[in-house]
């Protein structure tokens, strides 16, 4: 709660205190002002469809798991501008797992069997927001796609972006990459790990800040490659991970992803600088929107 008894110390040291807002578009009467306006389009502007999505599930398993919240917020953006002109429509329905949630999971999302329980997913309303095969944007894609490509079979080849991964928050100015902590670093907070919530925070955040929503545009389009160092040496594991490559402990080996094919070229020729034979063994996998995170 806002410290309404300490407005007399606030006004007196504004520099010891930072306000935070509610994100606006989580207010409780933002499905009654739908569509809201964030910026005015322009004559004979380019705009397209987007759609910032969000699942809450019963674990991290897609192959086990289950969607128990799916939230979806669909909304116009300029092509021109590389900014959002409106939030459109908002989807947010809850479908019984038919196995009983983990309390864990009930005391991170508040979602209790009681809620989903004889809840499903309306399809033909899914469909509907997919029609015109918009991109969809997630916070963590590598987590939410596969739980809703599984759900959704038919929609498994829509083009998918992640603000997570696709935007260099580091460059923005930012040392952290929650959702979270992204939203109270500019001012805001919201209820977080609600489906619907998170989406329209997602979609505000991209709003405030348009040089992320053109990076993840950009890099969107961009084919993203993945530079696998197989069979590289014990002894470079850690110039590996100074680089930025990461651990696969599913196939035991070192790997890092990249956008474009420049800088692709560029991580198999210091591969090869770096361990003998790396050019017989480095393996280059391609992945365009369609595809990644799958």
């Amino acid at each position: 709660m806002f410290p309404i008894d300490r407005i007399a110390e606030i006004q007196q040291h504004p520099q010891d205190f930072k306000l935070l807002e509610r994100v606006p578009l989580t207010r409780d009467d933002v499905l009654a002002r739908l569509p809201v306006m964030l910026c005015e389009a322009t004559p004979n502007e380019r705009v397209s469809s987007m759609i910032f999505l969000d699942t809450e599930t019963t674990g991290m398993n897609p192959g086990r798991d289950k969607i128990i919240e799916l939230g979806m917020v669909r909304c116009t953006v300029s092509l021109d501008r590389n900014i959002i002109l409106s939030v459109d429509s908002i989807y947010d329905a809850y479908e019984d797992p038919k196995m009983p949630i983990p309390p864990e999971i009930t005391k991170l999302t508040t979602i209790t069997d009681d809620m989903v329980r004889g809840q499903s997913f309306n399809t033909d309303e899914v469909m509907k927001f997919f029609a015109d095969r918009p991109l969809v944007v997630a916070h963590n894609a590598k987590f939410d796609r596969p739980f809703f490509d599984r759900r959704f079979q038919n929609l498994n080849k829509m083009a998918w972006a992640c603000s997570q991964n696709e935007v260099d928050w580091g460059v923005l100015g930012f040392n952290g990459v929650k959702l979270e902590f992204l939203l109270q670093s500019n001012g805001y907070f919201y209820n977080a790990h609600r489906a619907s919530y998170d989406c329209l925070s997602l979609c505000f955040l991209m709003h405030v800040q348009p040089k992320a929503l053109e990076m993840l545009i950009t890099n969107s389009l961009q084919m993203t490659y993945r530079i696998d160092a197989v069979k590289a040496p014990f002894d470079i594991k850690n110039t590996l991970k100074e680089n930025g490559y990461r651990w696969d402990a599913d196939n035991k080996l070192w790997y890092i992803q990249v956008n474009g094919a420049e800088d692709a070229v560029a991580q198999v020729e210091f591969l090869g600088r770096l361990y003998p034979n790396a050019f017989d063994n480095v393996r280059v996998i391609s992945y365009t929107a369609q595809d990644r995170y799958r």
